[in-house]
């Protein structure tokens, strides 16, 4: 699971909250750093982060994201 995010970013870290508090855990890709992640989910179709990639799915509305975090937790 990796959680694609930005230097800045308070959403993201909520994301990241819940991700801990679920018992979850992800690797962090900060688009700011790495061109190539950023490119990947822009070229998805996505304008902001947090996004959030579960075996190959990217969620990037923050609903779905928790939905997503609350059902694997199940």
């Amino acid at each position: 699971m990796k959680l694609y995010t930005k230097t800045i970013c308070p959403k993201c870290l909520w994301v990241k909250s819940e991700l801990q508090q679920a018992g979850l855990s992800a690797d962090w890709i900060n688009i700011d750093n790495d061109t190539a992640a950023m490119e990947r989910i822009q070229q998805a179709g996505f304008s902001s982060v947090p996004i959030l990639e579960v075996n190959g799915e990217l969620i990037g509305d923050i609903p779905n994201i928790l939905s997503k975090i609350e059902a694997m937790q199940a």
